[in-house]
């Protein structure tokens, strides 16, 4: 087993990756306070090189230094694939601007399904009928997909290819079976 961690450390440490996987936990109140991640994530808190001058603690939630790590790798190899299930929160809050603009400046493409279900703002359709969670859970969620090729110019933002999904869970579970990230306009 020590071999392996230490194949396993010099792998993360040695190697460049161009795709990651995941759906990463969401927790506000984080526990992973580490100088490196938070070094990280200081990143996030401007916008087009003009720092926010305030405190941002929901930056600090694990999903966002999950998506921050996984940025992090894909700018190291030059080009890559990200693709997490997260919370959603940060496709509109004025909290995540600073991550939204630095997202956009290293990557060339941005798929995002927001499949909404957020209990804690009491989401509902657009007529006004519920909308439900694809999970057993309280907060919405959305599928993210980070495009990286290495042609985008350096001044150059990504493109933001945005779309929702409302409704029961019987409705979204056939339509992320049948869909795949070129058939969702």
């Amino acid at each position: 087993l020590a071999r392996e961690a230490n194949a396993v450390n010099s792998i993360k440490k040695d190697q460049r990756f161009i795709v990651v996987i995941g759906n990463p936990p969401y927790s506000g109140i984080s526990k992973n306070m580490g100088t490196w991640i938070s070094a990280l994530i200081e990143d996030y808190k401007y916008v087009d090189g003009k720092h926010f001058g305030e405190r941002k603690h929901w930056l600090h939630d694990d999903y966002v230094k999950f998506i921050r790590l996984s940025e992090s790798l894909i700018e190291k190899s030059g080009k890559g694939v990200v693709g997490l299930i997260t919370n959603h929160g940060y496709v509109d809050n004025p909290t995540f601007r600073g991550m939204r603009w630095h997202l956009l400046k290293t990557f060339d493409q941005i798929h995002v399904l927001d499949l909404h279900g957020n209990a804690k703002k009491k989401e509902v359709c657009p007529d006004g009928s519920p909308d439900q969670n694809v999970f057993d859970i309280m907060q919405g969620v959305s599928i993210n997909i980070f495009v990286k090729t290495g042609n985008k110019k350096a001044n150059q933002l990504g493109k933001v290819f945005h779309s929702e999904l409302f409704g029961k869970r019987e409705v979204k579970y056939p339509f992320l079976t049948e869909n795949t990230v070129s058939t969702i306009t």
